[in-house]
């Protein structure tokens, strides 16, 4: 099985505005706009703090915030672990971080 983690672009890559209760985010490498709401610019300023040169899995970064952010979901069967590793694997997909598997 392979791990997954998950690292910041550098800073260049992305051009961010907060609009209220959302961020616009200009992916310079295509050259998309995305508009996003939390807890999206959260994240991105979570792999930011941790660099743009070291991957991380979803585990390590909920060890990260949850010290900041409520992580209870509205399923508590479902992990904190696993629902932001269904986001970050969005981003990683829509090109707004990078991903790293590790056999």
């Amino acid at each position: 099985m392979s791990e997954r983690a998950y690292a910041a672009l550098p800073g260049h890559a992305l051009k961010r505005v907060r609009m209220g209760g959302l961020e616009a985010i200009y992916h310079t490498p295509s050259g998309i706009t995305h508009l996003l709401a939390e807890p999206v610019p959260e994240l991105l300023d979570a792999l930011d703090a941790v660099g743009t040169d070291t991957f991380v899995t979803a585990e390590r970064l909920v060890a990260q915030i949850a010290s900041r952010f409520d992580l209870v979901g509205d399923d508590p069967q479902e992990r904190p672990e696993q629902v932001l590793g269904e986001r970050l694997a969005e981003l990683a997909a829509l090109g707004l971080v990078r991903l790293r598997a590790e056999a």
